[in-house]
């Protein structure tokens, strides 16, 4: 007569079989699926549309992409999972990967394994951290109001003016736009990453007049629909989509400004690290680096490239711009920013 087989062994075997038909590694397990988290919006329309299909037609590897939040939100589901969240690639920034570094979170990523990494200007690679590779590089503009401005503001100091700062938008550093907002404050008044008071000084006085004091980015749209703010600082990317949806235009004043670096990192879990490797060497190349910035309205993280004259006048896109751009110490920002945020609390109160 056939045993049967013991109860615990049974239950055992059914949850193998479970797992293996709910694991988010999908297909036959040979890396013909990506799984990539990035962010939602109209991001993940432009990615799909200008990455994930041609990346698909050129190597037969599809990708499953899904909205994850904000940067800091994707690598704290990384650091929560000990570096196996279930996706391959994180769309993040080069904060994450100084931290992923650190941690040793993230996969190493170097040019054996990503030949177009070698391509990256060493004042972009040095900031991968060995930790993942920079795709784009975005800058801090000034937005304004082309009906308050009858010629584009050539400094920051025109949102403390009498005349504009009760439209002015004063970013919750939560919000990295909020700590380079609050740099180039600090700037103004010879300060900096290591002498951040005189910013929280100038933070501090013109919360008293603002029109709001946002965390996302996203919360100034109203403000422009309906023309209320005047001056304010936003990212070039998505200062693009509105200069062309709303009276607002956006430039870098004469006192420069910061870059924020766009990055993909692989989580040391990742189940499909040859494809996840394949699909950034894939995001580094220059047609691709071309493609995007034209579609995301970002620099390339490549320098050299051809664009037209309009864009490659609001973008980082020549070696000369980059090495004018700043670029935060990771190291800095991630030990100070929890006590930034405080500072910035107690300011505009």
């Amino acid at each position: 007569m056939r045993k049967s087989l013991p109860v615990a062994l049974m239950f055992g075997l059914l949850s193998v079989t479970l797992a293996a038909c709910t694991s988010t590694s999908v297909d036959d397990g040979e890396g013909d699926v990506l799984l990539v988290e990035g962010y939602g919006a109209e991001y993940q329309q432009l990615f799909e549309e200008t990455i994930a299909k041609p990346f698909t037609e050129k190597t037969g590897i599809r990708i499953q992409y899904t909205a994850g939040g904000s940067a800091s939100e994707q690598y704290a589901a990384i650091r929560a999972s000990k570096g196996n969240p279930g996706f391959d690639v994180a769309v993040m920034t080069s904060m994450e990967l100084y931290q992923g570094g650190i941690d040793k979170l993230l996969a190493e990523v170097t040019p054996e394994q990503v030949p177009n990494l070698a391509n990256l200007p060493p004042k972009l690679r040095e900031h991968t951290y060995r930790a993942g590779a920079i795709q784009e590089v975005q800058q801090v503009v000034l937005m304004y109001d082309r009906k308050a401005f009858a010629q584009p503001p050539t400094s920051w100091n025109v949102m403390w003016e009498p005349r504009y700062r009760s439209g002015t938008l004063v970013f919750n550093p939560a919000n990295v736009l909020g700590v380079y907002a609050m740099l180039n404050a600090a700037e103004l008044d010879g300060g900096g990453i290591d002498d951040t008071a005189p910013g929280f000084s100038r933070i501090a006085e013109l919360a008293k007049h603002a029109l709001a004091t946002p965390q996302a980015s996203a919360e100034a749209v109203p403000f422009m629909q309906k023309g209320t703010a005047t001056a304010f600082p936003y990212f070039d990317g998505r200062a693009a989509i509105y200069a062309r949806t709303t009276n607002y235009d956006y430039t870098v004043p004469r006192e420069g400004t910061y870059a924020l670096l766009g990055a993909l990192g692989i989580p040391v879990g990742a189940a499909h690290k040859e494809a996840a490797y394949s699909f950034v060497d894939y995001w580094l190349s220059a047609d691709v680096q071309r493609r995007w910035a034209l579609a995301y309205n970002v620099g390339p993280a490549i320098t050299g490239l051809d664009f037209p004259a309009e864009f490659a006048a609001k973008h980082i896109t020549t070696p000369e711009q980059l090495e004018r751009t700043r670029i935060a110490d990771a190291a800095k920002v991630m030990r100070n920013r929890t006590a930034w945020g405080q500072q910035w609390a107690e300011a505009v109160r």
